[in-house]
């Protein structure tokens, strides 16, 4: 409840003069409703007053009803009044629906953009608590629930009240005993659903999270399909998808028997409601102490009551929805880290230097130990090490991807941690050791560099960076040029082509420090120097760190550093660190051997 209150606050409050203009609305549908009964109620009386009986039988035998010319002039005026109030009734209903559903789809629109917003400035760390189906699911199924509460359901609240107050006004101005005994089951059934309402609250956000759980599955499962049917797993699968499912059954089955008595109960009380305005106005017009005219104005009284009352229990549906749905955004939105700072980098190219640098995962676990370095404007850093010995850890951790435990990641003499982030981030452009590709164009794909779409890139710009980044657009598998789709996650890239469109990306970003985490390891040796060429000439102030297996990807560096177990254990030149006998040496050795084998190879 809280959290809705605070969505309330912050959402709902600025519409403020929409819904009131909607309230104003439908306060006047329902006085002119009343305004229509009151029309009829006293057209009937007159009439009936008027009504001449021609006491001569017809050739049937039976005495024929005479509408005289008089009755027809004092009907025509109500009949024309009716139909007036009616369409003015009809205007200012739709004018009720567009000022309150208008701010629910705004409401909608504004959660779902700071929702999305959110999640992007989530730190990595975030998305290992949360599945990507649960996500999913709070995004659509929750903020849709959410939507229809400050739409439909606010349209109904205000609907109940001012038909109850103008409706049961109405009605105890004519007799008030009547009224009151008409009251009680209504009062009752109200009762009734507030009581199921505190009961529902539990089931569904039981029933929210569940199918957060059953998305999060199926996403799992149809990424994975390839392992799924390289197992032959698809039993297994289904079995789980079935009690995933079946647990989300039998928690929207409470809810159903729960909801399946309350429509019937609220119809019951409708019905009870009609037979005492039949036994007790009847009564009283068989004694002559009421007319038609006052039994027809409470049966119109009470249809226009219990349309409201009906919609108590699809308005109890999407409250018993909407309040655990603000909860489960709420634990998203609460925490939104600081990143709407400026993102302009810092002039020219910045000095990178990292002193006393520590972080670990869990407690007595350290993944990077003592890390220092400096990267002076204009050079380049390579590192390199064994599986695990934490480089790209130690890459993420300056990307701000991770926060250390402790130790100085400085920007130009300026702690990183106290810049904003996406400033600090501005400086760096960064190619993953998986490269990831979207499934779209290979143009969207690159233009992913640029922060916003107003600022695509140039076809020369994209040109560039692809020859740069040895990547050639063959016409027979690229037959439309950049506009190609690559499929999901680029599938219909080889690996190393997946690689040289995310280097391209990340040269199209005009930044100071280019961070490339092995991403030459799907390439072969002619195609990695072609690369590593171009990208000398690129030359200026560019800064370069390179992580990588291959000895010859980072060996024309400035500074080469070896990590074992997320320490430095050796660093230098390429030259200095071959005069050593260490992890280093013999891996340039043995790739050396293993190059020089296969050209032995492809002689022969």
């Amino acid at each position: 409840m809280t959290s809705f209150w605070s969505f309330t606050k912050k959402y709902m409050i600025p519409f403020l003069p929409w819904y009131l203009v909607g309230v104003v609305c439908v306060f006047g549908t329902q006085a002119i409703m009343v305004s229509i009964i009151e029309e009829t109620k006293t057209a009937l009386d007159t009439e009936l007053s008027l009504l001449e009986v021609q006491q001569v039988p017809d050739e049937s035998g039976g005495v024929p009803l005479r509408v005289s010319a008089q009755q027809k002039k004092v009907i025509h005026p109500f009949v024309l009044r009716i139909l007036t109030l009616a369409g003015l009734l009809l205007i200012i209903r739709i004018l009720s629906r567009y000022f309150i559903f208008t701010p629910g789809r705004i409401i909608e629109f504004k959660i779902r953009n700071n929702y999305f917003h959110t999640l992007l400035n989530k730190p990595r760390s975030f998305f290992s608590d949360f599945e990507t189906g649960d996500l999913i699911s709070r995004a659509s199924n929750d903020i849709g629930y959410i939507r229809a509460a400050y739409g439909y359901g606010i349209l109904q609240i205000v609907n109940v009240i001012s038909t109850f107050s103008i409706g049961i006004w109405a009605m105890w101005r004519m007799d008030p005993l009547t009224t009151f005994m008409i009251g009680i089951p209504m009062f009752l059934t109200l009762a009734v659903i507030q009581i199921s309402i505190y009961f529902l609250l539990n089931h569904w956000k039981r029933a929210n999270e569940e199918l957060g759980t059953l998305s999060s599955f199926c996403l799992a499962s149809f990424r994975g399909i390839s392992a799924v049917k390289g197992y032959h797993a698809e039993p297994r699968f289904n079995d789980i998808f079935r009690q995933y499912s079946f647990n989300y059954l039998k928690t929207n089955l409470l809810i159903a028997a729960v909801r399946s008595y309350v429509m019937p109960l609220v119809q019951f009380s409708g019905n009870i409601a009609t037979f005492i305005v039949l036994w007790v106005i009847g009564r009283q017009i068989i004694n002559g102490q009421n007319t038609i005219g006052e039994i027809s104005a409470y049966m119109g009284y009470i249809a226009m009551v219990m349309p409201p009352l009906l919609s108590l229990g699809w308005m109890m549906n999407v409250f018993t929805r909407a309040l655990p749905a603000t909860d489960r955004l709420h634990a998203i939105l609460k925490d939104n880290p600081g990143v709407s700072g400026s993102p302009e980098p810092c002039q020219g190219t910045p000095s990178l230097t990292v002193r006393g640098l520590n972080l670990r995962f869990a407690e007595n676990q350290f993944k990077l130990r003592n890390i220092d370095l400096s990267l002076p404007p204009g050079k380049k850093l390579g590192i390199v090490g064994e599986v695990g010995s934490g480089k790209t850890v130690l890459i993420e951790t300056l990307l701000q991807l991770n926060t250390p435990e402790s130790g100085q990641i400085l920007l130009n003499g300026q702690a990183a941690n106290e810049m904003d982030l996406r400033a600090y981030r501005a400086n760096f452009s960064f190619a993953p050791q998986r490269a990831f590709l979207f499934s779209a164009s290979l143009r969207d794909n690159l233009q992913v560099a640029r922060h916003h779409l107003e600022s695509d890139l140039c076809e020369e710009d994209i040109h560039q960076a692809l020859v740069t980044a040895g990547f050639q657009l063959d016409p027979m598998q690229f037959p439309d040029g950049l506009d190609t789709q690559v499929g999901e996650k680029g599938i219909l890239l080889s690996g190393g082509q997946r690689q040289r469109i995310a280097l391209a990306r990340c040269l199209l970003k005009k930044a100071a420090i280019f961070v490339l985490d092995d991403v030459l390891s799907a390439v072969d040796q002619e195609t990695q120097k072609n690369i590593l060429d171009n990208l000398e000439k690129l030359g200026g102030e560019k800064s370069f760190i390179i992580v990588s297996h291959r000895i010859s990807a980072v060996q024309f560096c400035d500074e080469i550093i070896v990590l074992r177990d997320g320490e430095i254990a050796d660093r230098g030149t390429h030259r200095e660190l071959m005069r050593r006998s260490g992890y280093y040496r013999k891996s340039c050795l043995y790739q050396k051997g293993g190059a020089s084998q296969g050209s032995e190879g492809k002689t022969k």
